[in-house]
């Protein structure tokens, strides 16, 4: 007789824990850190998106020495947006809500959206697979309260960010859309708004006016003037490719990545000068080896290599970026750069650095693939 995969106890114990909530450090997935995707910081808490295992939480108060606060067991995954004690999160197709209570997340609600950013036309999912998990391949972007020019110390994304959250406004980025919630009300989402941007949306980049998409084949901006209604006012376009961008006053960074399923066959970094937001221009091109991730902080910019580690560049002149440092070895993603600590996302864990003295970062603390 073939025994029950679930016996009855281990299926009342997973309902019940999904009725309590999740809670940490006894909450944590045993697969960790699987295809970690972005990273977002709000309130001395790091939250790390993965599109296998889901949310990993952790207490970065004292970054020397992270603690495990929880794990929200998601396959669908791709980034969190923080409003006070209320997480966002993406879980495939829906919006799913979480009150925080000390190191509990309570499952609040699922908002299903009135679209479908995995489907076209009902048919079988078109962007699904690899291991940087949905969205071709090669997906990523920033949430941040109250932003001016870069995300505050408080709270923030990494340059891979899908969402981004400012005053009462939930931006989320997917497919060819760019999504507006109204969250005045923080555990009742509203859907509000729906802009159809025209290429495949990768990441998303806030300042205080204006909101900068990455796509596959080109960077768009908005202006939230009227928050709850987006603007488009311009866009540069360039062949296709994975690019997420970061913004510093009048000058945008961006990365296309090539040899993948993105289609550009060059690895640049760009400098594009935003000065005029509605006429974005291209004012200068550097070769790098298979970029990821940036993160700036004038006169500096960290770009990930990918496989080939990350390395730090000196853009005094936004013109002529000049290569500072290169870290080799470590293989890594993306960044979130608060204050005077880095935080770098691996392929599989975080490393947190001091840059007090950017170019000599030291390595205060690892978050390992499995921290149980």
């Amino acid at each position: 007789m073939v025994k029950p995969v679930v016996t009855p106890l281990a299926l009342f114990v997973l309902i019940a824990s999904f009725a309590v909530g999740w809670r940490g450090p006894s909450a944590s997935t045993p697969e960790g850190l699987v295809a970690p995707i972005n990273m977002t910081l709000a309130d001395q808490t790091l939250y790390i998106s993965d599109t296998q295992t889901g949310v990993h939480v952790y207490d970065v108060a004292d970054p020397s020495a992270p603690r495990p606060v929880a794990a929200i067991p998601m396959t669908g995954n791709r980034g969190t947006a923080v409003k006070d004690d209320i997480l966002y999160a993406s879980n495939y197709r829906s919006l799913v809500v979480y009150r925080r209570e000390g190191d509990t997340f309570t499952l609040v609600t699922e908002l299903e959206p009135t679209y479908d950013p995995w489907h076209e036309g009902g048919g079988t999912p078109k962007f699904k697979g690899g291991t940087e998990g949905y969205y071709y391949n090669c997906s990523c972007g920033t949430s941040s309260d109250q932003i001016s020019g870069a995300p505050t110390p408080t709270s923030g994304g990494s340059s891979y960010a899908t969402f981004a959250l400012i005053d009462d406004c939930l931006y989320r980025v997917g497919n060819f859309q760019l999504v507006v919630y109204d969250v005045g009300t923080p555990e009742a989402p509203k859907e509000i708004a729906r802009k159809d941007v025209g290429w495949t949306i990768e990441t998303i980049y806030p300042t205080n006016q204006y909101l900068f998409l990455g796509g596959t084949q080109g960077m768009s901006i908005y202006d939230r003037s009227n928050p709850a209604a987006p603007r488009f006012i311009g866009s540069f376009t360039h062949v296709r490719a994975c690019d997420p961008v970061v913004v510093s006053e009048t000058t945008a960074y961006v990365t296309l990545r090539g040899g993948n399923g993105c289609g550009q066959t060059r690895d640049l970094l760009l400098t594009v000068n935003i000065a005029d937001p509605s006429q974005p221009v291209v004012v200068a091109e550097k070769e790098l080896a298979t970029p990821f991730g940036l993160a700036v902080r004038d006169p500096f910019l960290y770009v990930s290599t990918g496989g080939s580690g990350y390395a730090l560049l000196d853009v005094t002149d936004p013109k002529a970026p000049a290569p500072l440092v290169a870290w080799p070895g470590w293989p890594t993603r993306d960044f979130l750069w608060s204050n005077d600590v880095l935080f770098v996302l691996g392929l599989d864990d975080v490393r947190i650095y001091d840059v007090t003295d950017p170019k000599a970062p030291v390595l205060l603390a690892t978050i390992e693939n499995d921290p149980s």
